[in-house]
């Protein structure tokens, strides 16, 4: 309740209590006598329950200070020293990750969970958050940068707060996907399930690390005029991955190998809600809102150009599972192993003879080191390294002329992105 509302209250009381003041004396005295009619235990507990009233109303009234849901902080000690300090970008966004790791553990000790439980998330955390690129999280700190028209270091740190939810989200993705896919690696180490005291409980962790999503952002913004529009975004992003995930997985029947299902149409589908939204639509949008972008038609034409991103980054990944070095990458590649509708076997089958289709039926989905080498032997056969290079320049050429037509926005904000996947390597 804030001050304001304290104040009305008082106000009609007041107003209310007018008619009866001619008569102030009589009410007094006739509450004297109640009062000392009553026995010395039934007063003892009339007394307790006027001081909880006074209590009440003192401990929201305070000394000018609103009313603070719980896990929203009205003040936090963002790290700006060292904010100011770092000398990258990357740096700069990695410098506020501690600050809410140790926020998130004080968020379970408030729950009065055990220590050793508090810290299993710690290393779960340090395990599976911050390792990556970090792209989409420092994506969002630009484009809040740009949209809000700051440098200040203060809305900086917010704005790696929203970027770290994202990263959180990403992390309860991958924690879950690996166990899924039954992946060895991830980020040049082995994936968190794969460490002999994790195994399934992983499962659990990435629902940990989705719930911090949502903590995160209560405790920073839950006072803000946008935290409901941003808990909104974040809810239809996740559902929306959750979504391209389910379409991954039911690409195939568990054991069965049927190449007819891997269509254009179904991997464009899977690209657009498994990957495009949450990587490149999220920060985007997330800087709009908190910009105060108001007009729908902008994020109508913010999520057209990020979905196109999204189609030609999972692209590239797909092809970097295949052909690009685990060594850079971080991970070993296993989309032929996992029967994947990868872009890969999709353009290996549009552009296959009888014979070749053959032996993607006899080797595609199998995890045998052989015919893994023959699935790839073929896909070089069909040049298919070529296709995907002028494939990416041709995509880069499109996105760049849509970019042309915003003038709602900085254009930046979506050539912050862009800069970020063209020609990458891993």
């Amino acid at each position: 309740m804030s001050s304001s509302s304290i104040n009305i209250a008082a106000a009609l009381m007041a107003v209310s209590a007018l008619p009866l003041a001619s008569k102030a004396g009589e009410i007094a005295d006739s509450l004297t006598s109640f009062f000392f009619g009553l026995e010395l235990a039934e007063q003892l507990g009339l007394l307790g329950i006027l001081f909880s009233i006074v209590f009440l109303i003192s401990s929201l009234v305070g000394s000018g200070t609103s009313y603070v849901p719980d896990d929203v902080g009205s003040t936090i000690n963002y790290p700006i020293a060292d904010i100011e300090k770092a000398s990258n970008e990357k740096e700069r966004f990695k410098a506020v990750y501690p600050m809410l790791r140790d926020q998130m553990m004080e968020h379970m000790n408030t729950h009065k969970l055990p220590g050793e439980s508090v810290e299993w998330v710690r290393e779960m955390m340090d395990y599976t958050v911050p390792g990556g690129k970090l792209n989409r999280g420092t994506t969002v700190v630009s484009v809040y940068e740009l949209l809000n028209k700051t440098t200040d270091s203060t809305e900086i740190a917010k704005a790696a707060v929203l970027g770290w939810a994202v990263e959180f989200l990403q992390a309860f993705f991958l924690v879950a996907d690996d166990v899924m896919d039954e992946s060895p690696t991830r980020r040049g180490q082995p994936c968190w399930y794969q460490l002999k005291k994790v195994g399934l409980i992983a499962i659990n962790d990435s629902f940990i690390l989705e719930s911090f999503v949502f903590t995160i952002i209560k405790k920073h913004f839950g006072t803000s005029a946008y935290y409901q529009q941003l808990v909104d975004l974040f809810l239809k992003i996740t559902q929306n991955t959750e979504f391209g995930q389910l379409l991954d997985l039911t690409s195939q029947t568990p054991g069965v190998v049927d190449l007819t299902r891997f269509t254009l149409e179904r991997y464009q589908m899977i690209v657009k809600y498994k990957t495009a939204f949450y990587t490149f639509y999220l920060p985007v949008a997330i800087g709009m809102i908190t910009a105060g972008v108001k007009d729908n038609s902008a994020f109508d034409l913010a999520e057209k150009i990020c979905l196109k991103m999204g189609e030609y980054f999972q692209i590239q990944d797909d092809y970097l599972d295949c052909f690009g070095d685990p060594k850079v990458i971080g991970k070993v590649g296993t989309d032929i192993q996992d029967n994947k509708c990868s872009w890969l076997v999709v353009q290996a089958l549009d552009r296959c003879s009888q014979d070749q289709r053959k032996i993607l039926e006899q080797n595609y989905g199998q995890w045998d080191d052989k015919k893994v080498a023959k699935v790839k032997a073929l896909y070089n056969d069909l040049e298919l390294p070529k296709v995907f290079s002028d494939y990416e320049e041709a995509s880069y050429a499109i996105i760049q002329t849509d970019l042309q037509k915003v003038d709602c926005m900085p254009k930046e904000c979506f050539e912050i992105l862009l800069k970020k996947i063209y020609k990458r390597s891993k």
